[in-house]
């Protein structure tokens, strides 16, 4: 049971206490396990719900509590009794009550705020977006349509994600659904228009050739930051539209292009077939440097994803003559790891033979991890299998989380992986 008036800063102060215990079993210890472990002391699923439950017993947080649950009555009495609190930020990023409310899904709750004066076209400072970004990300078409009637802006340009309204309702995770589709038929409806990322993630392939035929370098074009700085032929990989990685070869798309962190298409796809397309380009120009390589009297001038193109594609030859030309491709990793994050276990298979180092470290992102990492994450449990019978090691951690295969095998409660690396590092 929490004391009577708890506060945050009593309960961080816990937390640190609670981690100083821990840490004295295990000194690689996370505050985010002793919050945790707080948190269900008193009651709680997680952190995040005891949090929310101590910031609900002050004004703000009742009235932001009211407006994220859509209760229009007690948010109506709230505000009559308070009205200076209309204007009240909602953490973390000053975001107006009109977010809450309009994420609630409630109109009549939205319509409370906006008749007391509320501006619809109001940014948050973390994503620097409005609350209909949030709605359409939602694909709640009824409440979209409510903001726009109200004069909200249905572009949006300027977000931090670089996307606009559009993108938020396309281009996420999930929002390949009929709802969603039905929210970017009525921004465009109101004046609206897709961008590549849009056209793509919607397999609109007369949009992306008319968008790339009025401006070429759009193949080019890169997604934020936050996205790692994606071109649209990475995005499409990664969202798993075949037809669109096609088209956007055939419009002139760069297959060795890199995203911000200086990674290929490959490092986007978790199966071997959505990326054949790019490999079959990427072979086209390793067998013109082969030829231009022996007509010249020069070395072969090739890199890792000739390597992986190679394989991927069951041109051995061509995968022997690359090794040959440049030993370090096996010796020194990352072709092992794309095809393991690929699960293409017959590509692995011939890597291995060359001697491919099993437990060599690569920069995935932001993190230096193991094939062995990759195949966990992507649930590629054949994988698996191969790479502990090449000699895998399931503790070898890696550079960011300092987590080893056994322990992401556990965070990604893939049990039946983790029940494999176990028993292996058993024996």
């Amino acid at each position: 049971m929490l004391p009577d008036n708890p506060n945050l800063g009593w309960l961080r102060k816990q937390a640190k206490i609670r981690l100083a215990e821990l840490r004295k079993a295990n000194p690689a210890a996370k505050l985010a396990e002793a919050q945790f472990a707080v948190a269900k002391e008193h009651g709680f699923a997680s952190w995040r719900a005891l949090k929310a439950h101590i910031d609900s017993l002050t004004l703000d947080g009742q009235i932001i509590e009211s407006a994220r649950k859509g209760e229009v009555d007690r948010l109506t009495s709230l505000l009559d009794r308070h009205p200076e609190k209309l204007h009240l930020k909602v953490p973390p990023y000053e975001a107006s009550l009109l977010f809450p409310a309009a994420q609630s899904g409630n109109i009549a709750a939205v319509d409370l705020l906006l008749v007391r004066g509320l501006d619809v076209n109001y940014r948050e400072k973390g994503d620097n977006t409005y609350a209909m970004h949030w709605v359409a990300a939602q694909g709640n078409l009824a409440m979209v349509r409510r903001l726009a009637d109200a004069g909200g802006d249905v572009i949006g340009e300027g977000d931090d994600h670089v996307g606009g309204v559009i993108g938020w309702a396309s281009c996420w995770d999930g929002c390949d659904d009929e709802a969603h589709r039905q929210v970017v038929d009525f921004l465009i409806s109101r004046g609206a228009r897709h961008h590549i990322f849009s056209a793509v993630a919607l397999n609109l392939a007369d949009d992306v050739r008319r968008i790339v035929a009025a401006n070429p370098s759009t193949l080019n074009q890169r997604q934020s930051r936050n996205e790692n700085n994606r071109t649209p032929l990475h995005f499409a990989v990664a969202q798993n539209r075949p037809h669109m990685v096609e088209l956007l070869l055939a419009l002139g798309a760069d297959p060795l292009a890199v995203d911000g962190s200086g990674l290929p298409v490959a490092v986007y796809a978790t199966n071997p077939e959505i990326d054949l397309p790019v490999m079959r380009k990427i072979r086209e120009m390793t067998l013109a440097e082969m030829d231009s390589a022996a007509r010249g009297r020069r070395p072969l001038n090739v890199g890792m994803m000739d390597l992986v193109a190679a394989a991927a594609l069951r041109e051995w030859d061509t995968a022997s003559a690359i090794v040959a030309a440049n030993r370090q491709l096996i010796d020194k990793g990352g072709a092992l790891h794309l095809l393991s994050k690929r699960g293409d276990a017959v590509a692995m298979e011939w890597l291995l033979k060359q001697r491919a180092n099993p437990n060599a470290l690569w920069a995935h992102w932001d993190s230096d991890v193991t094939a062995l990492h990759l195949a966990v994450m992507q649930n590629h449990i054949e994988i698996v299998r191969l790479l502990l019978s090449a000699g895998a090691d399931p503790r070898i951690r890696d550079s960011k989380h300092d987590g080893d295969p056994i322990g992401w095998a556990q965070f990604f409660k893939r049990l039946e992986i983790a029940r494999l690396l176990q028993e292996k590092d058993d024996t």
